[in-house]
């Protein structure tokens, strides 16, 4: 078994734990090293044991974002398919609006509502969405630009839109993954989650602290 699959197998069960230890550059500036430690949760002690160490090398770092150093977690996913992954792997949106809502502030909230089920808690509300003017004054300008964004929350917002009596354009481009260079054209962008932490890559390493 190669030390990905043992590192995935080893944080699979429920009752195993991993804790992000360290996360620092590597030896080179698009490059990160996790040292990540996994336990067994023992229930004739009421603790954790520990099994294994980590060093992961987070090769050619897309977007990440550190949280809970030495806390540990039972949600360890190393994904292609996330929520995460969209701004990336999704068709570039540009999603246009026109006419006047009967109810700008019933709009502005099933507008929240389908950026939340599209992304859950991992992008923030009003996070694509036009920035030059507050969404309500937007919504009663009479047209305009709603937001750029993932084609998933273009096809979340647009029905939203037309249900509120407005007209909509959507305008698609590629997406960033299409438009890799290199290798990278036959990799699959993939996130490691850790809990809240999470390292989105083409390419990661593992291996075994003290192992060849």
């Amino acid at each position: 078994m190669d030390k990905r699959e043992q590192f995935l197998a080893d944080v699979a069960p429920e009752d195993h734990h991993a804790a992000l230890l360290v996360a620092q550059v590597g030896a080179m500036p698009t490059e990160l090293q996790l040292v990540i430690d996994v336990a067994r949760y023992d229930e004739t002690v009421d603790g954790l044991r520990p099994m294994r160490s980590y060093i992961v090398r987070v090769v050619g770092v897309v977007e990440h974002q550190i949280t809970g150093l030495g806390t540990t977690t039972s949600d360890v996913r190393l994904l292609t398919k996330h929520p995460l992954l969209y701004q990336y792997t999704d068709e570039a949106a540009a999603l246009f609006f026109r006419g006047q809502p009967d109810d700008a502030n019933a709009l502005a909230l099933d507008i929240a509502q389908a950026h939340a089920s599209t992304f859950g808690p991992w992008r923030h509300f009003p996070e694509y969405l036009n920035p030059a003017q507050p969404l309500l004054t937007l919504l009663t300008s009479g047209g305009g630009l709603l937001g750029q964004m993932p084609r998933s929350l273009a096809d979340a917002c647009q029905p939203v839109l037309e249900r509120h009596g407005l007209e909509t354009k959507l305008m698609l481009d590629g997406s960033q993954a299409s438009r890799a260079e290199g290798p990278l054209r036959e990799q699959q962008l993939q996130v490691l989650l850790l809990g809240y932490a999470y390292f989105i890559s083409y390419a990661f390493a593992f291996d075994e602290v003290g192992k060849a």
